[in-house]
C-alpha cells in the first residue's frame, strides 16, 4: 500500500465539519505564493482554511510558510509532483468543501469564492475554470471532499503529454482532467459548472481571468525562453493591477 493510500484511508475516518479549505501546491515559487496568499486575504470575506503543500522548495518558501499565521503548511521532503501533491492537500482538508488554486493564480474579486462554492450548494459536483476540452482546470476549482473520497478521485495526470520531441503514444489526460470526467459520469453533464475566460493578456492564454473573479498565469513558474519571459511579464502586470504592493507577510489569513 502506498503512502498516499494510507493518507486516503485515514482521511475517510477523520471528522469533517462544514466549511471551505483552500489547497495550493508550491515548488520554488515564493513570489507567486506570497501574492496568492495576499490576494486571498484581500478578497475573501468568509472563513477559509488554507493548506499549502510545499514540494521540497529551496527558494525560501519553507521559511516564509513557517512565519505566516493562518496557513497550514505541509512540507514534503521530496517533490512528488503537482497532481499527487494536490491529492495530499485535499485529503488533509477537514472541511466539507475544498477549493484548489494554482500557485500562480489569485483572486481578483470579492466574488471569487461564491463563484465556485455556490454552484456546489446548488447541486454541481465540481465548479471552476474552463478553457478547453470538457473538464475543470485545477488552476481554479472546487469540489466536495466527500466526492473526492467516495469515488477515489485524483488530480494525477494520466499518460504522457505529447510534445514536438515526443509525439503522443496513447491516452493523455491532464492534471485534474480524469477527475472531471468521473464526476460527469456520476452526476451527468449538469454536475460540471464551467467558469470561462472573461479576459486574457496574451500572447495566447498566458494571462487569463476566469469569470471576472480569478486570474491564472501560464508559464510564470515554468517554461523556457519566450514563453517564460512573457509569462513573468504578464504575471507582474496582473499583480500590479489587482493586488498592488504587499506589505510584509500576509498574516491573519484565517478569519
Amino acid at each position: 500500500m502506498t503512502a498516499l493510500s494510507l493518507v486516503r484511508r485515514r482521511a475517510a475516518r477523520s471528522p469533517v465539519r462544514d466549511g471551505v479549505t483552500l489547497v495550493t501546491v508550491n515548488f520554488n515559487s515564493r513570489p507567486q505564493l506570497e501574492v496568492l496568499l495576499s490576494a486571498v486575504r484581500r478578497y475573501t470575506a468568509r472563513p477559509l482554511e488554507i493548506v499549502v503543500v510545499d514540494n521540497a522548495s529551496r527558494d525560501g518558501s519553507r521559511q516564509f510558510l513557517s512565519s505566516v499565521s493562518g496557513v497550514r503548511p505541509l512540507m514534503l521532503p521530496v517533490n512528488i509532483g503537482h497532481g499527487p501533491a494536490l491529492d495530499l492537500g485535499v485529503l488533509r482538508a477537514a472541511t466539507s468543501m475544498v477549493v484548489v488554486l494554482d500557485v500562480d493564480a489569485f483572486p481578483v474579486s470579492d466574488e471569487w469564492l461564491p463563484a465556485v462554492i455556490d454552484p456546489l450548494t446548488d447541486g454541481a459536483a465540481i465548479a471552476g475554470a474552463h478553457f478547453h476540452r470538457g473538464y475543470i482546470h485545477p488552476c481554479f476549482a472546487a469540489l466536495r471532499r466527500a466526492d473526492f473520497l467516495d469515488y477515489r478521485l485524483s488530480f494525477v495526470a494520466v499518460g504522457r503529454c505529447p510534445s514536438p520531441e515526443e509525439p503522443a503514444t496513447g491516452l493523455f489526460l491532464d492534471v485534474g482532467e480524469s477527475l472531471s470526467h468521473i464526476l460527469s459520469l456520476v452526476y451527468g453533464t449538469n454536475g460540471i459548472h464551467k467558469i470561462g475566460p472573461t479576459s486574457t493578456r496574451g500572447p495566447g492564454m498566458i494571462g487569463t481571468v476566469f469569470g471576472g473573479v480569478v486570474y491564472h498565469n501560464f508559464y510564470s513558474t515554468h517554461g523556457t525562453g519566450a514563453d517564460s519571459r512573457a509569462g513573468a511579464e504578464a504575471w507582474q502586470a496582473a499583480v500590479d493591477e489587482y493586488v498592488g504592493v504587499t506589505e510584509g507577510p500576509p498574516d491573519g489569513l484565517q478569519r
